[in-house]
């Protein structure tokens, strides 16, 4: 809701001016007005967007540049994606964590904000993915009290699947291949297996800003390998090119 405050149950309708919802383990359905709900979180993990809640961008808090020194906060990624389940909140914060993690491992001379503290500011200043893009990187920065940005992007489209099949032969006594075909006794068995891989095509854009304004880093590159998580191996080797990371020239 707008106000903050969370209702747990099922939309049963969606209508110009408000949605039919009835809480979890009761029958009653309730109206509620789409003007007091900022967004539907479905079980399928899509995100549906309501209402606004309103920020007034000239009344946000500010740090100094002293405090600010030496400091990173990385965003919540802005996921794009084919596969509906790819585009939920869940997702974009657990590559936001990889990003944090990696940073924190392959940098130095930085400190990298705790997501919580990040996301905790956002949250309070009523700052979802869509309304940070209102803010400019110096007033994002200030608000999160760091000299430095992240904002990043995950590009994840659903390839398809593949199988993959194979069969092997085992003998029951000790005799080996070649003394089977000479007629010996024992028996032979034949196994097959099977399994589905699917497959994602990923890419990664970073952008790092500084409080001032201007941009140090922009850089994209295409995912290794095939995997849901080859998200990981192209963040790592991205954060190493920073101009904190351990690949930096």
């Amino acid at each position: 809701m707008i106000n903050g405050e969370t209702k747990d149950g099922k939309v049963t309708a969606v209508h110009d001016k408000s949605i039919d919802f009835i809480y979890n383990g009761e029958d009653l359905t309730y109206e509620f007005k789409k003007d007091d709900i900022q967004k539907i979180v479905f079980a399928s993990g899509r995100t549906q967007i309501i209402a606004q809640p309103k920020t007034s961008i000239s009344n946000l808090p500010t740090t100094t540049a002293e405090e600010r020194k030496n400091k990173i906060a990385i965003l919540p990624f802005t996921m794009v994606s084919n596969d509906q389940g790819l585009m939920s909140e869940a997702m974009s914060d657990q590559i936001q964590h990889a990003t944090i993690n990696s940073f924190k491992k392959n940098t130095n001379q930085i400190i990298v904000q705790d997501p919580m503290t990040t996301n905790a500011l956002l949250l309070q200043n009523n700052l979802d993915p869509s309304l940070i893009k209102n803010l400019m990187p110096k007033q994002l920065a200030e608000l999160l009290g760091v000299e430095y940005v992240v904002y990043g992007t995950a590009n994840i489209s659903f390839e398809g699947t593949r199988s993959y099949g194979s069969s092997s032969t085992t003998y029951k006594d000790k005799r080996d291949k070649e003394k089977k075909k000479e007629k010996s006794s024992g028996s032979e068995y034949t196994s097959n297996s099977s399994s589905t891989v699917s497959n994602y095509d990923t890419s990664i854009e970073l952008n790092i800003f500084s409080d001032a304004g201007r941009n140090v880093y922009s850089v994209s590159r295409n995912g290794f390998g095939n995997s849901l998580d080859s998200y990981n191996g192209t963040i790592n080797y991205l954060v190493k090119r920073t101009p904190w990371g351990s690949k930096h020239k």
